[in-house]
């Protein structure tokens, strides 16, 4: 399963939060850390590999670039809370270099703490200082009750961003590894072996995904031609679009464009 790197979230790098009933979220990471509590139901969970049936009065924990995502089996009641890193740098310092080993929090006694730190700090959000104080209550409170290990290699967060934000912007050009890595002023092979090394898949195999991505959005449009689709979201040949896509999907364009026809 590969996993997105969620633009929308990166861009609105604000402190978040909100209530959802029967939630499902893709495989995504961002820059944010993300907790996330399961109010009433059940939901599965999913963070770095590791998974759960998370069940009421507990949450998981989703620090920076923490691959996570949320499933409802039947019914749930759930709230989430999005904390960007500026707002707990000590935080940020202190774990740098490490791994959450287990990212769920089972103690419902530290979770209520959480959700009543939660509650006051929403009741005086714009009192700046008590916000902050909260918000290390939180935190402190959550890394009381998850441990770590070290990162086998540790990575440059800020170039992460870099290239994931030069590809969303620039993927319908005719961009490679070496027009990236010359606009952001790296040796080529470096670039290859960081993004492979941060998000366990290969630049140019992330490139035609998110190519694929755009692709998918406009068919579901049902006003463009194949031929479109294609050169619009950066492929340059019809027969590199379609040997893509029967990759990915395992089956062709067409084949999928007449089966969503069908459902109109």
């Amino acid at each position: 399963m590969k996993a997105e790197f969620g633009f929308k979230r990166e861009q609105n790098n604000t402190l978040f939060y909100k209530e959802y009933q029967n939630d499902k979220g893709i495989f995504h990471f961002h820059s944010q850390i993300e907790l996330y509590f399961v109010d009433s139901g059940e939901m599965e969970i999913c963070v770095n590999g590791y998974k759960r049936v998370v069940k009421k009065g507990e949450m998981s924990v989703s620090f920076s670039y923490d691959a996570h995502s949320y499933k409802t089996p039947k019914a749930s009641k759930s709230s989430v809370l999005i904390i960007p890193t500026y707002l707990c740098e000590k935080l940020v310092n202190k774990i740098k270099g490490k791994r959450s080993t287990s990212p769920f929090i089972t103690d419902k006694d530290a979770v209520k703490k959480i959700k009543s730190c939660i509650s006051e700090m929403r009741e005086n959000i714009d009192n700046e200082i008590l916000r902050l104080g909260y918000i290390y209550v939180i935190l402190g409170t959550v890394i009381g009750n998850i441990s770590f290990k070290d990162r086998e290699k540790q990575t440059d967060k800020e170039l992460s961003s870099k290239i994931l934000f030069y590809i969303n912007e620039n993927f319908r050009k005719n961009i490679t590894v070496a027009t990236i890595s010359k606009d952001l002023g790296y040796n080529p092979s470096y670039i290859s072996r960081y993004f492979k090394a941060c998000f366990n898949i290969g630049i140019n195999q992330y490139l035609c995904i998110i190519r694929l991505k755009n692709a998918l959005m406009l068919m579901h449009e049902h006003s463009h031609n194949i031929a479109y689709c294609a050169f619009e979201s950066g492929f340059n040949s019809m027969r590199t679009f379609y040997r893509a896509f029967n990759n990915e999907f395992g089956c062709s364009p067409k084949e999928y464009s007449e089966e969503i026809y069908s459902r109109i």
